[in-house]
């Protein structure tokens, strides 16, 4: 009987000791107060940082820390809230970490990171993300945003609302969508897609990677784009009309508005040009600029 009540004993030991097994030493949860308004600053290095916007005052951080990680900071004080993964003295590139970040979704939000990848959504207020090789997909709402990465891939939406951002990155490709008000973008062999809402103002520089913007502007809207090497494709329309000015050097300028409007930009040089005016004047305007690239232009 006693043997029988020392097996038993043992195997409840068991049952109750595996539960805290699984969860293991590497998973965290932390909880602070915060500013419905205030800022988050998020900081890892590898591994994915995953931010929500949520309908509570508090920042919420889950995950799991690699081996190589030597803890999790989370602290919030005067409207902030900080959150980095700590990597040992010495140790500034091993040690994965998959955090997921509920913050109050009136929040404006800083990442960097280095090799992790970055994804936010639900956040209304200002983002500021950056990653060097890690892709970054982001829903943007905040006005002021900035979104860098050097070589991995950027995907951002918008909501169609107004606002000011800029984009960039050296190798990954740029892909955005929905954005409308105010949009600087940069890129240098990375390909760069931009579909607008109703947009006042599009940037955009490029090496040699491609840059396609699509969309409509407003009725005093403005797009201004170059290029050295890549092709630039124009697909933009504005009530009223469009007046276009476009140069390339050594590429060909096409699409339905070049159509037997394209002129040589010397007599006895390379390139050519056009000189297009809307149908309202003061209206919406593009102006393109290419050194090899071809400029494709079209306002459907």
């Amino acid at each position: 009987m006693s043997e029988f009540k020392y097996h038993r004993g043992a195997a409840l030991f068991v049952l109750c000791a595996l539960p805290l097994a699984a969860t293991g030493s590497d998973s965290v949860e932390r909880k602070v107060a915060a500013d419905p308004k205030g800022e988050v600053v998020i900081s890892n290095v590898s591994g994915t940082i995953d931010v929500r916007g949520w309908d509570r005052n508090e920042v919420l951080v889950t995950g799991h820390l690699g081996r190589g990680v030597e803890r999790l900071d989370v602290e919030s004080s005067g409207g902030r809230t900080f959150i980095k993964v700590v990597l040992p003295r010495g140790n500034s590139h091993d040690g994965d970490a998959d955090i997921e970040v509920s913050v109050p979704k009136g929040s404006s939000v800083e990442v960097t990171a280095v090799s992790a990848d970055v994804s936010s959504r639900g956040v209304l207020g200002a983002q500021r993300l950056k990653s060097v090789s890690g892709e970054v997909t982001a829903d943007i709402a905040g006005d002021e945003s900035d979104v860098r990465s050097v070589s991995g891939d950027v995907t951002v939406r918008g909501n169609g609302a107004p606002i000011r951002l800029r984009v960039s990155s050296v190798s990954g490709s740029l892909d955005l969508s929905n954005i409308a008000g105010s949009l600087d973008v940069v890129t240098v062999s990375g390909d760069a897609r931009v579909q607008m809402g109703e947009t006042r103002e599009v940037r955009g520089r490029t090496t040699s990677g491609n840059l396609t913007v699509s969309g409509k502007l407003t009725r005093d809207g403005r797009v201004d784009v170059e290029g050295v090497s890549g092709d630039l494709t124009l697909q933009v329309s504005a009530p009223g009309g469009v007046s276009a000015e476009v140069e390339s050097f050594s590429g060909d300028i096409q699409g339905c508005l070049a159509s037997g409007k394209v002129e040589r930009a010397s007599k006895y040089g390379p390139g050519s040009r056009l000189n297009l005016r809307a149908v309202e004047a003061g209206g919406a305007r593009i102006r393109a600029k290419t050194l090899s690239g071809d400029v494709e232009i079209c306002d459907r």
